[in-house]
């Protein structure tokens, strides 16, 4: 069975929206988007973050490519900092303190990847936005407060994930087997800690284990994620013969001009129980969950 994540995110943007709305109703509050890079891929789903900021009625504005053609409104002090060319460390520090102080700023997020200039800052540039405003989770502060109970906070990808685990009603993961390949900040880590909170068994396999490890570990396991972004990664040899998993595409790339993920979906679809598509799985939640933080923070801090 394919696991569709639209029909999940279409639910999850309606409520979201209607949240904005009673929280955010002045107008007077936005978020902000920091992208120093270059990347394509990530100019585009930059993009789309903006383009659903708007969708739900909270403005997102685009500060370091130098986008004049944003609409400020209200906000027109914040245009000196938008179209700003970024050089340096201390600029980027001086703005996410700006954006630290400005109370209409309710979430901060920086794209990756960080060019050049700023790669050996990343830690310190993550840490410096405020856990009040860190909806990405980056600075880690979040995840280890939510993990020990202190708030409830889940990073963007992973919330995703269990979103759509939640809605096809596959979210109770106590005492399930899982394997979770890759170890990223941004999925494979925080994931982990989230499968481990709803009392799962867990499994982390990243490029220190072998090939046979991982496949061994797959082989056990009742829920496979991948988010390494190696396409095809995933492929029979990791699944077992009972056709009973859950596997959970989390990665995304392009082969032969086409969109693929981490699995090699034709290689297992027939082996497994359930299967996300690539595109279409997790990537239809990933901007909405990561708004839904926006929520999230304010009422783990009391704003709302």
């Amino acid at each position: 069975m394919l696991l569709y994540g639209k029909p999940v995110a279409e639910l999850h943007t309606q409520k979201l929206k209607s949240d904005i709305g009673t929280y955010f109703s002045d107008g007077k509050h936005y978020v902000a988007i920091l992208f120093f890079g270059t990347n394509s891929s990530s100019a585009v789903y930059v993009r789309n973050k903006q383009a659903f900021a708007q969708k739900i009625g909270l403005p997102a504005f685009i500060f370091g490519q130098e986008y004049k053609e944003q609409n400020l409104g209200i906000f027109e002090d914040l245009s000196e900092d938008i179209v700003r060319r970024y050089e340096n460390t201390d600029q980027v520090f001086k703005l996410i303190d700006r954006l630290n102080l400005d109370e209409r700023c309710v979430g901060i997020m920086i794209q990756m990847p960080l060019p050049d200039f700023l790669k050996h800052e990343r830690d310190r540039l993550v840490s410096a936005v405020s856990e009040t405003k860190d909806i990405d989770g980056l600075g880690g502060g979040l995840v280890g407060k939510s993990f020990a109970d202190f708030i409830s906070f889940t990073p963007a990808t992973p919330k995703a994930v269990m979103s759509l685990l939640d809605y096809y009603e596959l979210g109770n993961l106590k005492g399930k087997r899982v394997a979770i390949i890759g170890q990223s900040i941004v999925v494979g880590k925080p994931l982990a800690l989230e499968c481990l909170k709803r009392g799962a068994i867990v499994q982390c396999f990243d490029i220190s284990n072998t090939e046979q490890e991982i496949q061994e570990g797959c082989q056990q396991a009742e829920y496979i994620f991948s988010g390494t972004g190696v396409i095809h990664l995933v492929n029979e040899n990791y699944v077992n013969k009972e056709k009973n998993q859950i596997l959970i595409d989390i990665g995304y790339g392009h082969l032969n001009g086409k969109a693929a993920g981490d699995i090699d979906f034709e290689s297992v679809e027939e082996k497994v129980k359930y299967i996300t598509p690539v595109p279409g799985g997790v990537g239809p939640l990933t901007i909405v969950s990561l708004f839904e933080n926006v929520i999230s923070l304010r009422k783990n801090y009391g704003k709302i």
